[in-house]
């Protein structure tokens, strides 16, 4: 069962404040992140396998309180710029990794993308999780464009945009400067509402994963 991720947009993201889970699925539950769930993000952030996912932020929030207050000053904005959701595994309720909506611009209707696993990649249950973000970010929340971002390296994510046609913008040089003095290139990504619609990648998810409704 879903409950739309429209909720996230009007709700600061502060302790007490947050409602339960937002999508029960086959093999999945998604909800909102809590501060107690940034001990579990901050060492998800040390681990190579989740490196991908928003490769800047371990670097911007080396520990659990600056993650914390992060989260706290990102859910006072208004209108809300960002939306982040845990994924759980649901015979267990073991986290398994994490989504979010980035840069939301309220006015040309788009945003950056970002999703990381630490276990179960190619599963039904992150087969099941991207199946739900990117439904919920163009059919409810009627976002018009999506951006990727990879880090040059990310030979897994490359495969997956070439192999579904996500359309490659451009390579940004140096995009990212990490605290080490070295930089980061990535390559950027984008798929378009009307683009997604008509796309193999939903069709194959609608297949193998439907979601609950």
């Amino acid at each position: 069962m879903a409950v739309p991720l429209i909720e996230a947009l009007v709700i600061n993201v502060l302790p007490g404040t947050l409602p339960g889970n937002i999508y029960t699925g086959s093999s999945i539950t998604i909800r909102h992140v809590r501060p107690a769930d940034m001990a579990i993000l901050h060492g998800w952030l040390k681990s190579l396998e989740f490196s991908f996912y928003r490769p800047c932020l371990g670097e911007t929030c080396p520990g659990i309180t600056d993650l914390v207050e992060r989260m706290s000053t990102v859910g006072q904005l208004s209108p809300s710029l960002e939306i982040e959701v845990l994924v759980e595994h649901r015979p267990t309720q073991t986290p398994i990794g994490i989504m979010s909506l980035s840069g939301i611009d309220h006015f040309n209707r788009k945003a950056e993308f970002s999703i990381g696993f630490v276990r179960g990649l190619g599963t039904r249950c992150t087969m099941e999780a991207l199946h739900f973000g990117l439904e919920q970010a163009f059919s409810v929340l009627n976002l018009r464009k999506l951006a990727f971002y990879v880090v040059v390296g990310n030979s897994r994510a490359q495969r997956f945009m070439a192999h579904w046609h996500i359309a490659e913008e451009g390579l940004l040089r140096e995009e990212v400067l990490l605290n080490s003095g070295k930089t980061l290139d990535l390559q950027r990504y984008a798929l378009l509402r009307n683009d997604w619609e008509n796309s193999g990648l939903r069709r194959r998810l609608q297949h193998l994963v439907p979601l609950v409704s």
